[in-house]
């Protein structure tokens, strides 16, 4: 086994705290654009009812993965999926060649939203969606913690979130001053830290403010503090082809950006 370190710490960037709203993004980064597959880390929470994204808008080139930690949001869409996720679900959006949705918060909400980029050839699929429930999200219960696998293989555990992309995802829960031994074979690795803090080393700890990368291995270690620390496991294959961000849309090449665009104002991608 060969245990991965922590590599560098990149700081996420506090893109809106308006007193209700509180959003940090750590992917995308001026010094950074992707995490294996993931370009997009949008960590969340709100008090009250409304949220980023509760307006119809579009997507496409991408897959979304949201894991809701607290609270709920209703989710509908052009191609008539309509649907309610709360603590402990997770949802999967392939946004393909283009899908306009609404997520309407049911209640205060703190979660993560993920985009992965689609490889070149399956930018052009056809939309999908699906649900899962907390309870089909397996768990393993070792070392004072618990991991939640959405997808990819931690520990020889698979996590059911099925992606067109090679990823790996997990929630980990550690309690005060736990240390946490897993296997995880993903090519690139990182975490991102949402209550607490993580030891990092004798002299530091990260929090909802960093975005920390994992040098290759197979093996990592976590390290609780004086508190517990929830985090993100996320990685996987890195990304295939050119990663074009236009807005909502992230495309290998400019002409299908522009075709986003076409495809969104003509109606392409239905309405909402």
């Amino acid at each position: 086994m060969t245990i991965r370190k922590i590599t560098t710490i990149y700081n996420a960037d506090k893109a809106v705290d308006n007193g209700d709203i509180l959003l940090w993004r750590a992917l995308p980064l001026p010094q950074r654009y992707s995490l294996g597959p993931y370009v997009f880390i949008d960590h969340y929470s709100h008090k009250g009812l409304r949220g980023i994204g509760d307006r119809p808008h579009p997507h496409a080139g991408i897959e979304v993965i949201s894991y809701i930690i607290d609270g709920g949001v209703e989710h509908r869409d052009s191609f008539g999926f309509h649907d309610t996720i709360n603590a402990g679900d997770a949802q999967w959006i392939c946004a393909g060649k283009g899908i306009i949705h609404a997520e309407k918060p049911t209640s205060p909400r703190h979660g993560l939203q993920l985009w992965t980029s689609l490889p070149p050839n399956k930018k052009m699929l056809d939309p999908s969606y699906k649900s899962y429930r907390k309870e089909s999200i397996p768990t393993i219960e070792k070392d004072n913690a618990q991991i939640r696998v959405i997808s990819g293989t931690v520990d020889g555990v698979t996590g059911p979130v099925a992606t067109v992309t090679d990823n790996t995802f997990a929630y980990v829960t550690l309690t005060t001053n736990s240390q946490l031994h897993l296997n995880i074979p993903a090519k690139e690795l990182g975490i991102y830290v949402t209550k607490g803090r993580l030891v990092v080393d004798d002299e530091r700890t990260l929090g909802v403010e960093g975005l920390a990368i994992l040098s290759d291995g197979d093996e990592v270690v976590l390290q609780a503090s004086d508190e517990a620390v929830e985090l993100a496991l996320l990685g996987g294959e890195p990304a295939e082809g050119p990663i074009l961000f236009d807005g909502p849309f992230v495309m290998d090449t400019i002409e299908r950006l522009q075709q986003a665009y076409s495809d969104y104002h003509s109606g392409k991608m239905g309405t909402l």
